[in-house]
C-alpha cells in the first residue's frame, strides 16, 4: 500500500497532496499493524491436556468402564466410570496420558424442568 502511494504521488498527484497520499498510507500502515497486534495478543491459545477438558465427545463404543470416542473426527480411547452406550453425548473430564476421562453431561435442574412435558 505505501509502495503504490508513493507512486500515486510520484506520477499522478503531485504537490501537497501527493504528500499527504503516503502520510496517510504510512499512518493507515501503523494503525493497522498495531491493531493486528492487540488483536493477536488478546487470548493466549489453548494447547496441551488443558485444552480438551470440558470438550463434547461422542462414544464410538460401548464405554463399561472403557470404550472409544470421537473427539474433532478422531478417536480416542476413552474411560467412563458412569458407563455409557454407543452414541451417547460425553464431556472430557480429565487426560490420563493418552485416554480420556469422560462423564455424562451435568445437566441443571431448570433445564430438566422445562423438558417436562405439561401435565393436565
Amino acid at each position: 500500500m505505501i509502495v503504490g502511494s508513493i507512486l500515486l504521488a510520484v506520477f499522478v498527484v503531485r504537490g501537497p497532496e501527493g504528500q499527504l497520499l503516503v502520510l496517510g498510507a504510512l499512518l493507515w500502515e501503523v494503525a493497522e499493524k498495531l491493531f493486528l497486534l492487540r488483536y493477536s495478543k488478546r487470548m493466549p491459545p489453548a494447547v496441551g491436556r488443558e485444552a480438551l477438558i470440558g470438550l463434547p465427545v461422542t462414544a464410538v463404543s460401548i464405554c463399561q468402564p472403557e470404550g472409544w470416542v470421537k473427539l474433532g473426527g478422531e478417536r480416542w480411547k476413552a474411560r467412563c466410570s458412569e458407563g455409557a452406550g454407543l452414541g451417547d453425548s460425553l464431556v472430557v473430564e480429565a487426560v490420563e496420558q493418552i485416554t480420556l476421562i469422560v462423564t455424562q453431561p451435568v445437566v441443571d435442574s431448570a433445564a430438566r424442568v422445562a423438558a417436562l412435558p405439561l401435565l393436565r
